[in-house]
C-alpha cells in the first residue's frame, strides 16, 4: 500500500472515530452523573448532566439530562430558581416527554416540605377534607 493509501485508512478511521464519539460521549457523561448521584455528590452529576444539555442538546439523553438537572437543583441543591429555569425549559422543549407529568408536579411544589405535598395529606386526611371538617363545626 502506499503513502495515499496508508493515509486514506488513517483519515476514514479518525472520521469514523470522530463521528461515533458523540454519542459514546454522551453516553460517558450520563453515565458519569449517574455515578455521581450515586455517590450523592450532585455538583458533579449537576455538571456532568448540564454537559449532555450544552454539546449533545439533541441527543438521545438530553431531555433526561435536563429534567436530572432541575431535580437536582430542586430536591438536593435547594436552588429554586435553577429548578424552575430547567424545569420550565424542560417542558417548552418536550412537553409530551414522559417525565413532563413529573416536571409539572415539581414545579408546582418547589420549596415545600414533606408535609405539605398534596399525595400526602390525601394519604393522612390532611387538606381539603380537614378544612371542611373545620367550617362544618
Amino acid at each position: 500500500m502506499n503513502y495515499r493509501g496508508v493515509l486514506a485508512v488513517f483519515l476514514a478511521f479518525l472520521w469514523l472515530g470522530i463521528a461515533c464519539s458523540e454519542k459514546v460521549g454522551e453516553k460517558e457523561y450520563f453515565n458519569l452523573a449517574s455515578k455521581y448521584m450515586e455517590e450523592q455528590n450532585w455538583q458533579k452529576a449537576e455538571e456532568y448532566f448540564n454537559k449532555i444539555c450544552e454539546e449533545h442538546p439533541n441527543g438521545l439523553f438530553s431531555s433526561k439530562a435536563l429534567f436530572m438537572v432541575g431535580y437536582i437543583n430542586a430536591n438536593h441543591l435547594k436552588d429554586y430558581d435553577k429548578a424552575r429555569k430547567y424545569y420550565t425549559e424542560f417542558l417548552n422543549k418536550y412537553p409530551d416527554h414522559e417525565l413532563a407529568v413529573a416536571a409539572k408536579y415539581e414545579l408546582d411544589n418547589l420549596g415545600k416540605g414533606l408535609d405539605d405535598l398534596p399525595f400526602l395529606q390525601e394519604k393522612t386526611g390532611q387538606g381539603k377534607s380537614e378544612e371542611s371538617a373545620e367550617t362544618t363545626q
